[in-house]
């Protein structure tokens, strides 16, 4: 699940974690009220934030601090003032929102099912996905708003080239580890435990257990210890730009062992309610996120040095969303 091993940090600006978030609004504001307030989370049309000051927070790596960005742009350009200064891993952050801290942040759906819910046997499909845990979690007054069309989950990454000797696929790889025993496999130390990560690949996939094979373990994502030869293959997250940057390919994973992980934008109950039009001007913008176009924009961060701000401002003007 996406990004679940960093440290429970947070990164804040001096002086954000004392000024919480809470929906405070700037003079003569007048919240949208286009959808009624007897919904937990209500649905509304794209009117004016009427200058109400909002939080968003983000986790400390380049897609999450991308799609905040777009966020504090998009809304920021339609009467919202957005603080976009928090940052903080799970789970953190979703203390931070459940606290008043922030007053939203981006969530991927399998570490919110998985990790803050506690459940299993979910759905796969993405869309599905979303709507059950925007389903669970309206129970919590967390409204998921603007599903993405990206899936940024557990991976295992091999060279391209390597594909015609590894296979193509988690289960071609684990016939292939069972007679090269001196593969190098690398993985972060949880992915060992975890039922969607070393587990699951043995009893899904037939991988042979760590009692009878030696994964090594790293403190990151595998690209760069694939490219410079020392692993094999390794665990990544699928939307890491530096899966195409250094010419490596993910293995399919033909039966869904790995978590759905979408991501959405989840707003306290109580601040939807009163600017339902966040959801109606950010779910357009979710819905021109797939795969291909999220490892461009992570790429022109993370390979090419750009600046976040400059990536997610020209992204909304090519695409409609500002006017410049």
């Amino acid at each position: 699940m996406r990004r679940k091993l960093l440290a429970v940090i947070a990164l804040a600006i001096p002086g954000t974690l004392a000024a919480c978030g809470g929906g405070n609004s700037g003079t003569g504001n007048n919240p949208s009220t286009s959808a009624g307030t007897t919904s937990t989370c209500p649905t509304g049309t794209q009117t004016s934030g009427h200058g109400a000051t909002l939080s968003i927070g983000s986790k400390s790596f380049a897609e999450e601090e991308l799609l905040a960005q777009m966020t504090a742009d998009v809304l920021g350009a339609h009467g919202f003032t957005i603080t976009n200064t928090f940052q903080a891993a799970d789970k953190a952050i979703g203390t931070a929102l459940t606290t008043g801290v922030i007053d939203m942040y981006w969530q991927y759906t399998g570490t919110e099912l998985g990790d803050y819910l506690g459940l299993t046997g979910f759905p796969t499909a993405l869309s599905a996905a979303f709507t059950y845990v925007q389903q669970k979690d309206e129970a919590n007054k967390l409204c998921w708003v603007a599903p993405t069309q990206f899936d940024d989950t557990n991976g295992i990454a091999i060279k391209s080239s390597q594909a015609a000797t590894f296979g193509t696929s988690l289960a071609a790889f684990g016939t292939y580890l069972t007679s090269h025993p001196s593969t190098k496999v690398c993985i972060q130390s949880e992915f060992l435990t975890r039922p969607d990560g070393l587990p699951g690949l043995v009893s899904t996939y037939g991988w042979p257990p760590a009692s009878s094979f030696h994964y090594q373990q790293i403190g990151t994502t595998a690209e760069k210890a694939i490219a410079n030869g020392q692993c094999d293959a390794g665990e990544v997250y699928t939307t890491d730009s530096a899966i195409q940057a250094n010419n490596e390919v993910t293995l399919t994973d033909d039966k869904n062992l790995f978590p759905p992980d979408n991501a959405g934008l989840v707003v306290r109950s109580d601040i939807l309610q009163k600017y339902p039009s966040i959801g109606a001007w950010m779910a357009p913008v979710a819905a021109k996120l797939t795969t291909p176009v999220m490892l461009g924009l992570n790429a022109m961060v993370e390979i090419h040095s750009q600046t976040v701000a400059n990536v997610a401002h020209t992204w909304l003007v090519q695409n409609g969303f500002l006017s410049s």
